[in-house]
């Protein structure tokens, strides 16, 4: 494990208030069945976005929208309008990638300097706060936006189908991939296993499911234990309900064997073996390990490798279509 990773373990003690995962239990019981992979609707749902003012930036333009979420009536009021941002090469592009937040990630600061990129290699990008993050925050900015179980239900179903319905719209004028790092990876590779449309996927320390992620690694202390009733009780329930989210679960389609994984090989985060269940899911996927990168450097020291994973997924994909 690299060292800043350990380094997390103290942080969690030390803002035990604003980092504490599920530190209001289990939530509403009736939400936890949404994780559920088997069960996913996969038929995406209309979206309509209306769009700004296009505003001009060296290499790139830039566009932001606001749209109803297209799974708004299971969402809490303040959630249900979805806020989008949209970049794109100043020559225009053919290819589009959705990308994916991670844990704690709110607005587009982050995945904005990862679309300058794609946008310099003639890829747009849109990205969107997913429900209860950013400017769908339900709770006070100091707090952990996802206080149950139930919480965290909820914003991957939402996540999932939301971004199906970005797809289904851009997939009109544009080739479609979908990214993310951490949680973003593995919402991005929940997308692409149940996308109907062919789908470009980059994920960098993605996991097949948040299950290991949350049991098995770092996060799994950070977890409030008490507040779901004791972690003898409360571990091998919470390894199934978040296990029901997984990308194992799904029969593998064609434009998967183009996807392009990246890991470190010492994070303390994602288990090297969730990363790797993912790719030999997926016959033909790439995996690309990056020596001594724990999952805080990863991204940090290595995001270059995450635009260059999208530019080579696209391109795969583009090899498996017939001429």
């Amino acid at each position: 494990m690299h060292p800043f990773d350990r380094a997390a373990v103290v942080g969690f003690r030390l803002a035990r208030k604003a980092s504490a995962v599920f530190p209001e239990g289990w939530g509403d019981e009736r939400d936890l069945a949404l994780l559920s992979t088997r069960d996913f609707d996969v038929e995406p749902a209309p979206i309509e976005v209306v769009w700004g003012r296009k505003e001009e930036h060296r290499g790139f333009r830039l566009r932001r929208g606001q749209a109803t979420s297209p799974v708004a009536p299971r969402l809490p009021p303040d959630s249900r309008v979805m806020s989008l941002e949209m970049v794109e090469p100043a020559a225009g592009s053919d290819a589009m990638c959705v990308l994916m937040p991670a844990w704690n990630e709110h607005g587009f600061d982050r995945r904005r300097k990862l679309s300058a990129e794609l946008a310099a290699r003639g890829i747009g990008s849109v990205a969107f706060d997913i429900p209860l993050y950013g400017s769908r925050r339900v709770v006070a900015p100091d707090l952990q936006p996802i206080r149950t179980v139930a919480n965290f239900a909820v914003m991957g179903w939402g996540a999932v189908a939301e971004a199906l319905s970005v797809i289904a719209a851009m997939s009109r004028d544009h080739r479609i991939g979908v990214a993310g790092f951490s949680m973003g990876g593995n919402l991005a590779a929940l997308v692409a296993a149940v996308s109907p449309v062919e789908t470009a996927m980059a994920g960098m320390a993605a996991s097949h499911s948040p299950g290991p992620v949350y049991l098995d690694g770092i996060l799994n202390r950070a977890i409030d234990w008490k507040a779901l009733g004791g972690r003898e009780q409360a571990q091998s329930r919470l390894r199934s309900v978040l296990g029901s989210a997984s990308v194992l679960e799904v029969e593998p389609l064609p434009h998967l064997a183009s996807a392009v994984l990246v890991v470190g090989d010492r994070d303390g985060f994602v288990p090297a073996s969730a990363s790797q269940a993912l790719a030999s899911h997926w016959p033909g996927a790439e995996v690309r390990s990056v020596p001594g990168a724990g999952h805080a450097t990863l991204l940090w020291k290595h995001s270059s490798m995450l635009v260059e994973a999208v530019a080579d997924s696209f391109a795969r994909l583009d090899r498996r279509r017939p001429r």
